[in-house]
Formats: C-alpha cells, structure tokens, sequence
C-alpha cells in the first residue's frame, strides 16, 4: 500500500507537458534562425537591386552642397539601437504577413519610378519602404512596430527633397541674418542688414547657405533622435524636445554669426576660413548641449510641480 502509494505520487509528478515544453522551448529559436537567414538573404538581394540607389546616397553624405555629413552616422546608430533591444525583440512571436512581400515589391516600383523621373528622394525612401516590407514578411507588424524607432531614425540618411530644402536654406539665411542682426544692435554694434548680408565696421558678413543652419539643424535633429531613444522617458516628452530642437539649433547658428560678427571686429580674417568653420562646429555642440539642458530643466520644472501640486 504505501509503495503503491508512493508510486503514484511520483508518477503524478512527472508531466509529460513539462517535458514537451523543453522542446518546444528551442522551436522558437530554431525559427528565429530560420527567419533571420530569410531576411539576410532578402537583405542582400536588396543590396544588390538598390545599389546604385544607395551608391548615391553614400555619396551624397560627402558632398558639401548637401550638408549631410551625419549621414554616415545615422544606420550605425540605427542598428545599435536594434542591438540594445536583442532581447526583447527574441520574444516577440513569428507572424510573417503577406502584405509584408506587397509593400516590399511596391518599394520596387517606386524606386524604379523614382529613378526614371529622377526623382532623387523618391528613389531613396523607396530602400526604407521595401525594409519595412521584408521585416513585416519574415517576422510580422509586431516586429515593424518594435522597430518603428529605429527605422524611423533612417530617414536622416536621406536628404530633404530639394524644393523643400531649397525653400527651407532660403527661409533660415533670412532668419539668421535677422537674429544677427538684431543681437549685433543690441550689443552696441554698429550694423546694416542688407537682404542675407551684414554690413560692419571695416568687414561685411554675407549669410551663405552653408551658414544658413541648415546643416547645423540636420545635425541636432539626429543628435536630438540618438538622445531621445536612450535617455528621454516618455513620447510626449520625446517630441518636445523634438520640435524644440528645431529653435535651438537656430539660435546656436545665430550665436555663430554674432561670434562671428564680433571676432570679425578685432581680426578680419576670424570670418573666413578654418577659424569660421570651426566657429560651425563649435554652434553644433553649444545646440547639443542646449537640447540636453532643456531636457533636464523641464524634468525639474516638472518634479517642482509634482510636489507642489499632489
């Protein structure tokens, strides 16, 4: 009696469930495998059909009428930001959709389109919509809105069209232009604003494109990007500081001109060359650390409000 007793207790402890589940735990993996070989097959075929395409972009990153040299920065960035979340993307469930493989050849077309009519920045984002299209047909939409982020993030590798670009230069060189002006008055400076050009006392500041801020703000849009995703909590407070990026990057360019202005002053040739690139580089991390000080002062306004109101 006890024996057979025993016997059962112990044969009611070993769940052949529990059993199954130990194999069916390394199915997943093995799936996971078998998608990730999918997708790095359906990755280099679309290496191959847009290469040119991407033969392009790359160059476009080098060029100085572009002002897009964070391009080069931006899908390294984008997969660090895939990396980080390795984990957390190994458990969400294989669920390939069909309308993964329609979106994937309707990047084909666009892009084939785009570059027949020579339509630059549409044969470009074409590449970005045939990704998401491979993800969604080898792993599923809950894979694309994981990664919504960091496929979003590729978009600055691109640049803005260019009747936008063209439109928005136009637009910041007479906005900087008439920052500088006004801060230069206000400083005591003698100044004339003549359209982009500023008109001092033995030098005369002409407010190129290149010094409009429009690579400036490309460059902190993609800082401000990289910031959000690993040290800003919350998407309300991520496109804040967002859509606030765009100000600060345009009053650092205005600071540029008005260090500019003021260097030109006691040394004319402090507006030209390497020194007044450098006076460039030097707005962009002012910018940065602007968006990083905004970050911090709103989340302790915020704290201040929280004890004063709860």
């Amino acid at each position: 009696m006890p024996r057979g007793g025993i016997t059962t207790i112990m044969a009611s402890r070993v769940d052949p469930k529990g059993l199954e589940s130990g194999v069916a735990a390394a199915v997943p993996a093995a799936d996971l495998a078998a998608s990730n070989i999918r997708f790095g097959v359906i990755a280099c075929l679309m290496v191959v059909a847009f290469w040119r395409i991407l033969a392009s972009m790359y160059g476009s990153w080098f060029d100085e009428g572009s002002y897009m040299e964070h391009g080069i920065l931006v899908f390294p960035a984008a997969l660090y930001m895939v990396w980080v979340q390795r984990d957390r993307l190994r458990q969400i469930p294989l669920q390939p959709s069909g309308w993964g493989v329609v979106i994937l050849f309707e990047g084909a077309a666009q892009a084939i389109l785009g570059t027949a009519a020579q339509w630059v920045w549409v044969s470009r984002t074409a590449f970005l919509i045939s990704l998401v299209g491979a993800i969604a047909a080898v792993y599923g939409w809950k894979m694309v809105r994981q990664l919504i982020y960091p496929l979003a993030t590729l978009i600055l590798m691109i640049a803005p069209p260019t009747f936008v670009f063209e439109r928005l230069t136009l637009n910041l060189q007479l906005l900087a232009s008439r920052l500088g002006e006004f801060c230069l008055d206000a400083l005591g400076y003698s100044v004339l604003r003549e359209g982009n050009v500023l008109q001092l006392p033995g030098i005369s500041l002409s407010v190129e494109e290149a010094c409009s801020g429009i690579r400036s703000l490309l460059a902190i849009l993609f800082l401000c990007v990289m910031y959000n995703y690993f040290f800003v909590q919350g998407n309300r407070m991520r496109t804040f500081l967002l859509l606030m990026s765009v100000p600060v990057a345009i009053l650092g360019n205005a600071l540029r001109i008005i260090a500019s202005g003021i260097a030109g002053q006691y040394n004319p040739q402090l507006v030209q060359g390497t020194v007044h690139e450098a006076f460039g580089y030097v707005s962009v991390v002012v910018a940065g650390i602007g968006c990083v000080a905004l970050h911090l002062g709103t989340l302790r306004i915020q704290k201040v409000w929280r004890v004063h109101h709860v």
